[in-house]
């Protein structure tokens, strides 16, 4: 058995959490690769190093002379685990020097933002191999430069490519532990390229495939993962074993507990993902794998709050004789490179629903309402931005589609809650319901008592 580690930021946010993550990896043979992320919170009111450093990148960019300021408390943050863990106080010179280099000698601003985003794994990796290798065991930091960790940038998220995997498979046999930092790769240019927040999940991902692991660990401060979200369902039921699209569904719909895009570079290979909790190494953890034997006893796996939404709604009289109507709409949207997630039409109607989130100013939705208002001869044009979809997912909804539209229907009844709008998954593993933001944790409470009670 060969697995690959990733602790997550609150795993690695002081030096407490960082002496159990080393007990975890060095009690466990098997492990032969730990991927880092960066020091989270370290209670409840604390700012996580990647947020200082993105404000250290701010303060830099619009010549703040506090940035120097930011920096030092930046540092001060590893002075603190260094201190502790007993380390020479080089590493913090170190990282002085590192973070300056990247300000002085990185122009680009695209690229010095990632560069100093990428310092909060980076140098908790390179303090975390440290403190192993003084402990007397065979330990090794290795840069996602050193292990050939190569991405393609886009304009939306980096793309992985296929070399990525022979090159870090050239360390598969080494007997050394490796301590890799998460979140960032380099483009084939030599740039550094982070992923989105909660990339490190990717890159263990990664790390598993290349070495040709049976496991990857995802090490978070839950035991499980959840039927539901625990801050809107009181003692959710856990998930013991989930599958791969499952996983990926409740991810992409609102489940933070694991990045949807780490479970891609795993597929292939198969190899199977457990989430553990650092603080309980030994209980629990949720198997996610290519199958699940339990799909009959439970069809339906969790239930989700996917986000805010906005309603595009258009209607116009013999919409549905016009070649390439819908495809013009969403040349709007493309444009401004805002996802489009669902298109529900009827005769002479359609919407559009994206994520609120994407809209980031009222220049942009100006812009694209007037697009729409010049290109189309419409009848009625109205926009919902009140929005708030719930998913329901699982490998068996297909098999008890008429029951649980039928709950769906009945619940809502009884609490007066308006659906505004329901999609029925391509997959016919999940059903999206579109309701009004107000009723979104009442809606949640019912329909989880409805189906996990």
């Amino acid at each position: 058995m060969k697995k690959t580690a990733k602790f997550g930021g609150s795993s690695v946010a002081n030096s407490t959490q960082i002496k159990k993550v080393c007990d975890i990896v060095l009690n466990d043979k098997e492990i032969c690769a730990v991927v880092i992320s960066a020091p989270g919170k370290r209670y409840s009111n604390d700012i996580k190093v990647t947020d200082l450093l993105i404000d250290l990148y701010e303060k830099y960019r619009n010549k703040d002379p506090k940035y120097k300021e930011q920096l030092e408390n930046i540092i001060k943050r590893y002075e603190e685990i260094v201190l502790d863990l007993k380390l020479d106080e080089k590493l913090l010179d170190d990282f002085r020097l590192i973070l300056n280099k990247y300000l002085d000698e990185i122009d680009d601003s695209f690229y010095l933002e990632n560069a100093i985003k990428s310092c909060g794994e980076d140098f908790n990796a390179r303090l975390i191999a440290k403190y192993i290798s003084s402990l007397g065991y065979k330990c090794s930091y290795l840069s996602p430069k050193e292990a050939g960790i190569l991405v393609e940038h886009t304009i939306n998220e980096p793309i992985i490519l296929e070399e990525t995997y022979n090159n870090i498979k050239r360390f598969k046999d080494d007997d050394r532990l490796f301590i890799i930092p998460g979140f960032y790769a380099i483009s084939p240019q030599g740039k550094i390229i982070t992923f989105q927040r909660g990339g490190s999940d990717i890159t263990g991902s990664i790390v598993a495939r290349g070495l040709e692991c049976d496991i990857y660990e995802n090490f978070t401060d839950m035991s499980y993962i959840y039927t539901a979200h625990p801050n809107l369902i009181d003692n959710p039921k856990p998930i013991t074993n989930i599958t791969y699209r499952e996983m990926r569904e409740l991810s992409y719909n609102g489940f933070e507990i694991f990045q949807e895009d780490a479970v891609a570079p795993l597929l292939k290979n198969n190899i199977k993902i457990q989430v553990k909790n650092t603080n309980d190494p030994n209980n629990g953890g949720t198997i996610i794998e290519t199958k699940r034997n339990n799909i009959k006893e439970n069809p339906i796996i969790g239930i989700s709050n996917v986000g805010d939404f906005l309603a595009f709604n258009i209607t116009e009289y013999l919409m549905n004789k016009q070649v390439g109507y819908i495809n013009k709409l969403l040349d709007i949207f493309e444009y401004q490179h805002i996802p489009v997630e669902h298109i529900p039409t009827g005769i002479d109607s359609l919407s559009i629903l994206i994520r609120k989130k994407y809209i980031t100013s009222e220049f942009q939705m100006q812009n694209i309402i007037n697009t729409i208002k010049t290109n189309f001869d419409f009848d009625e044009f109205e926009i919902i931005d009140d929005l708030s979809a719930i998913a329901i997912v699982g490998e068996g909804l297909k098999n008890i589609m008429t029951q649980t539209l039928y709950k769906i229907s009945k619940t809502f009844d009884e609490e007066n809650i308006k659906l505004e709008a329901i999609i029925q998954g391509a997959s016919n593993n999940s059903l999206f319901v579109f309701i009004k933001k107000e009723n979104e944790k009442l809606a949640i409470q019912k329909l989880y008592k409805e189906f996990f009670n």
